[in-house]
């Protein structure tokens, strides 16, 4: 059994995507230090990046490329419209609540089943260094996950939204 297994409990989904990740970071860090990467930065998020190979290794939401699945930002919607779009349906059974935290840019949706806390989903900028609700989670005993809405390269698709809360309400 391997270390990656081992960390999640024999999990193939979450193994898979960690080992992903792993690999694109590695790559990406062997291509910085080779100086074979992008010079010029990055673009905006949800923009392919110029001079990516469209063949490297991409994540489970994560590369260099916008994946063709459905994701954050080729949804014709805002952030919180593609979010809310796949709580209500792919996570119908429950009803949420949203809160704006501070701004428009930083949200967290409480969802119930019944009269109970099922799960609490925070969006949140990167820059955000905010651990308030992920500690009141923490003392109530509730799920918590968070999304950051314009981390560069990270997509959240579609399946990788639904798989990391079905898991985070396990």
């Amino acid at each position: 059994m391997g270390l990656l297994s081992k960390l999640f409990d024999g999990n193939k989904d979450l193994e898979k995507t960690a080992k992903d990740l792993l690999t694109g970071l590695f790559n990406a860090a062997e291509q910085k230090a080779s100086g074979s990467g992008n010079e010029a930065g990055t673009t905006a998020p949800g923009a392919e990046r110029a001079g990516a190979d469209p063949d490297a290794p991409s994540g489970f939401s994560w590369g260099d490329n916008m994946p063709d699945e459905e994701n954050q930002y080729n949804f014709n919607g805002t952030f919180s419209q593609y979010f809310e779009n796949i709580f209500a349906s792919d996570f119908a059974e429950y009803r949420f609540e949203k809160q704006e935290l501070g701004s428009s840019r930083r949200i967290a949706y409480t969802f119930y089943s019944g009269a109970s806390k099922a799960l609490v989903v925070e969006l949140m900028p990167e820059t955000c260094s905010a651990y308030k609700f992920r500690n009141d989670c923490k003392k109530e005993g509730v799920p918590y996950t968070r999304f950051y809405i314009d981390h560069d390269g990270w997509w959240n698709t579609r399946k990788y939204v639904v798989t990391r809360m079905r898991e985070a309400i396990r």
